[in-house]
C-alpha cells in the first residue's frame, strides 16, 4: 500500500488525468477489503481496485 501511495502521488503530478488501480486477488479482497474496515480504507483514500482470481487467471471486478 505504501508503494501505491508513492506512485499515485508522483503520477498525479506527471499525468493528473490518469487513474491508478490497485490489483488484489479475490481471496485478499474477500478476507480483508470487503469488511467494514477495508471498505473504510477504500473509500477514504479513493482506492480504485482490480480484483482477480489467480486460479483461473481472470479479472472479476
Amino acid at each position: 500500500m505504501g508503494q501505491y501511495e508513492i506512485y499515485r502521488t508522483v503520477l498525479s503530478e506527471l499525468e493528473p488525468e490518469r487513474l491508478l488501480y490497485f490489483a488484489v486477488n479475490k481471496q485478499a479482497y474477500e478476507n480483508i477489503l470487503q469488511d467494514k474496515l477495508g471498505q473504510l480504507i477504500i473509500n477514504k483514500i479513493q482506492l480504485h481496485l482490480i480484483i482477480f482470481d489467480e486460479k483461473v487467471e481472470r479479472i472479476i471486478k
